[in-house]
């Protein structure tokens, strides 16, 4: 019995040391980003010389899941819970509400067009909605898609989930699912595996998936072309010129599309990724930070404090002319301010 008790109690003295070593561990890595974490970030342009950001504006506290961004950049759709928020970005103003899921909102995306609104939900339903009324259009049953996507010709949305087979014993369809949006209606399925994140190529023919690896199929033919060891993704997003696909997970990484060449890895994991409109700055998500990228020369810029926790998601707004965090905190917008480039800063 005593024996027992020694075991119990140095088992209880083991267990707390444990902790106390991963709290420790947690504070000195805070503690670390927190010193790399700058009070303003500077990024090149050719328009405005360097454009700065330094002080953000609270656009809400409330806990936000998803987010996502019309592409004149000036609605910002949200959610929380099972509810959609649009903001207008000009004022900074809540625009409307749209409620009708029955669960979790689980993804966000706006049409090219900049007309519709889709919503994934736990609810196992994709809602679309007309984004300038907040009339719901149609509702797709698709099982649980916890990732979404638009084409940029705006004929395809591509869903896909995360799980094959829930906790609850609710089964998902495995691939990515391709909606056609005239007929607002199933088109057809591309692969077999889970998907955590999904994107086209500038030009639709190609689409990028997966969960563990990285696929990149034609569309139109359904032909396999690249597999990629992205490692366990987060995000993906291609180069303007659609030459490049950058994936987000432990490490991010740089691909060519054509060999499927790894071209460069970067020193840090990220959980999501933002490429400006204009292709120029890259903004990854680590942890609660915001780490500044110019892709194309893999220079870094430097990085901000997006929220007090992790989970952060990350969008260019107006344009691409401010950024934009969200997390368990709420949602953050970054206005930037303009200074003169120095002489012979683009090699003049």
């Amino acid at each position: 019995m005593v024996s027992q008790k020694k075991h119990l109690i140095l088992g209880g003295v083991g267990i707390i040391a444990i902790v106390a070593l991963l709290v420790g561990a947690y504070f000195l890595l805070d503690k670390s980003i927190a010193a790399r974490v700058s009070n303003r970030v500077c990024i090149p342009s050719y328009v405005d010389g360097l454009v700065c950001y330094s002080q953000h504006q609270s656009l809400t506290t409330e806990q936000t899941t998803k987010i996502t961004v019309s592409p004149d950049g000036k609605i910002l759709a949200s959610s929380t819970h099972d509810i959609i928020h649009l903001w207008n970005l000009e004022t900074g103003k809540k625009q409307r509400t749209l409620s009708g899921h029955r669960d979790w909102v689980s993804a966000l995306a706006i049409s090219p067009d900049g007309q519709t609104l889709a919503s994934a939900s736990l609810d196992r339903t994709i809602k679309l909605w007309n984004l300038e009324t907040g009339q719901l259009l149609k509702t797709l049953y698709s099982g649980r898609a916890t990732t979404i996507a638009f084409s940029p010709d705006g004929q395809t949305l591509a869903s896909g989930s995360r799980l094959i087979k829930w906790a609850d014993g609710t089964l998902s369809r495995p691939g990515v699912q391709l909606w056609n949006l005239a007929a607002q209606e199933w088109q057809d399925t591309i692969g077999d595996q889970p998907v955590v994140a999904i994107a086209f190529s500038p030009n639709s023919e190609l689409l990028a998936a997966g969960k563990q690896k990285t696929y990149l199929w034609r569309v139109s033919t359904k032909q396999l072309l690249q597999t990629v060891n992205s490692g366990d993704l987060t995000a993906l997003t291609f180069s303007r010129d659609g030459e490049t696909l950058l994936t987000g997970s432990s490490r991010m990484k740089l691909w060519s599309v054509t060999s499927g060449m790894l071209l460069h890895t970067f020193g840090i994991g990220a959980s999501d990724l933002a490429l400006s409109p204009d292709g120029q700055t890259l903004v990854a998500a680590v942890g609660g930070t915001m780490q500044f990228w110019q892709p194309d020369i893999e220079d870094y810029l430097g990085m901000l404090r997006g929220s007090s926790y992790s989970g952060l998601s990350v969008t260019f707004g107006l344009n691409g002319n401010t950024v934009i965090s969200s997390s368990s905190d709420g949602i953050r917008i970054w206005h930037p301010n303009s200074f003169a480039a120095p002489e012979g800063f683009f090699g003049q």
